[in-house]
């Protein structure tokens, strides 16, 4: 028969993503809240299982590192993360970038580095993309020209786009974006690029 500590380690495994809530091990009704703590706390210690943030824990390795982003950080995928997860870049990233309101922080866990953004109202323009929550392709354009020290070489950036083939609807939405946050002053290099972008090269 199975111990404690693995099937609590199995729990975590099996769960969607292999990501699980402490709420829903308790549900599980495995043992008493006190000792599901400490196994899970053990479980960590041994690295068996990642304790990815209080109450939020992951198989060991981290199976998608998009999703256990957003359970670490609330948000959505933004920047390099969103560029790969529409398939613009080929790389995975290894630096995963979340975009939230209010909090920029780091961390890093295992090969991976976690990295949240504070954009405060520019935190806005994003869509579900399966069990993610990502910047649209506008938006994400809009977030890497805004912040370019969080965005790849322009240059690979107006070509990704430009491959991409923008529509109007996104383009318009780009335009939005600009037009909301972006001072009269500043829109010349969002223009520029917004010209490349459709030029045909």
């Amino acid at each position: 028969m199975d111990s404690l500590i693995e099937k609590v380690r199995r729990a975590v495994e099996n769960s969607p993503n292999g990501i699980a809530r402490l709420e829903t091990l308790e549900s599980l009704q495995l043992c008493g809240k006190s000792t599901l703590k400490t196994t899970l706390s053990r479980l960590g210690k041994s690295s068996r299982i990642i304790r990815l943030k209080r109450g939020v824990y992951s198989s060991n390795p981290i199976r998608d590192a998009f999703i256990a982003a957003q359970c670490i950080y609330s948000g959505y995928l933004g920047f390099s993360s969103a560029l790969y997860v529409h398939k613009l870049i080929a790389e995975l990233p290894f630096l995963i970038t979340v975009v939230t309101t209010y909090k920029s922080a780091t961390t890093a866990i295992g090969v991976y580095e976690f990295r949240a953004i504070a954009m405060k109202e520019k935190a806005i323009g994003f869509k579900n993309f399966g069990s993610m929550i990502v910047s649209t392709r506008a938006k994400t354009l809009f977030d890497c020209l805004y912040l370019e020290q969080y965005s790849i070489e322009r240059d690979k950036l107006i070509e990704a786009y430009r491959t991409a083939k923008l529509s109007s609807d996104e383009l318009r939405e780009f335009d939005s974006y600009v037009k909301r946050f972006v001072s009269k002053k500043r829109r010349a290099k969002f223009d520029k690029v917004k010209k490349e972008i459709i030029s045909k090269g």
